[in-house]
């Protein structure tokens, strides 16, 4: 490229296809208003802390019932719920980095490859153990 011509600037597209996708919200369970909305995922996210919780109460080491049934659950719902690992749910990360471990890692094609070869150079390999500077 010469010096005259220079690079056209990057440009953002804005995609809106996140807005069809709604989240579900709870405001009232049988009529009685809830005291803040809440959607699916921490109620999952609450519940499966809860279920934690009791089994690690029992289990493992006493714990009095409202820590096991309220205190450390709440607690547990809200750190889980604020933190995202590479802009994904912590469970939905676990589960991403679950199935990459248990995938075949050579693949041609999306099939598996065999290695029956046993690889061997025809000259000395070279490389560094140190970085040198200048």
């Amino acid at each position: 490229m010469s010096e005259n011509q220079q690079e056209s600037p990057r440009v953002t597209v804005q995609n809106y296809t996140k807005i069809w996708t709604l989240d579900w919200v709870i405001y009232a369970i049988e009529g009685k208003k809830l005291p803040i909305p809440a959607n699916f995922r921490i109620i999952g996210i609450f519940l499966a802390s809860e279920v934690f919780w009791i089994i690690a109460g029992k289990i493992l080491f006493f714990l009095p019932g409202s820590y096991t049934f309220l205190f450390l659950p709440i607690v547990t719902t809200w750190l889980i719920a604020k933190q995202k690992l590479d802009g994904k749910a912590p469970h939905k990360w676990l589960l991403g980095m679950v199935f990459y471990w248990l995938r075949p890692k050579h693949l041609h094609r999306y099939r598996k490859v065999e290695h029956n070869k046993r690889y061997v150079y025809k000259s000395k390999v070279v490389y560094r153990n140190t970085r040198e500077r200048a």
